[in-house]
C-alpha cells in the first residue's frame, strides 16, 4: 500500500463505523423505542403485535449514508495528512 493512501485507508474504515453507529440510532433505536424487536437478517422491525414497521427514513438512508460517509472519509483522510505533514517540518 501507497504511503499515501494510508490517509484514504483509514478515513473509509473510520466513515464504515460512523455509518454503521448513526444505523443504529436511526433504525434500531427507534424500533426498540417502540417496544419492538429489531430482526438484524433481515433488517427489520418487528412490533409487539407481529407487525413489521417500516422506517419513515427508509429511502432517504441510502443518500444520507453516502453524503455522510464521503465527507468523513475525506475530512478524516486530509486531516491525517495535514498531521503527517506538520510532523515532517
Amino acid at each position: 500500500m501507497k504511503k499515501n493512501s494510508i490517509p484514504q485507508f483509514i478515513g473509509v474504515i473510520i466513515s464504515f463505523i460512523a455509518i454503521w453507529l448513526v444505523n443504529d440510532f436511526f433504525l434500531v433505536d427507534q424500533c426498540l423505542d417502540n417496544s419492538g424487536t429489531f430482526n438484524y437478517s433481515k433488517g427489520e422491525c418487528v412490533l409487539v403485535n407481529g407487525e413489521i414497521q417500516a422506517s419513515d427514513l427508509g429511502k432517504y438512508l441510502i443518500a444520507i449514508y453516502f453524503f455522510m460517509g464521503l465527507l468523513i472519509a475525506l475530512s478524516v483522510s486530509m486531516l491525517i495528512q495535514k498531521i503527517c505533514k506538520a510532523e515532517q517540518k
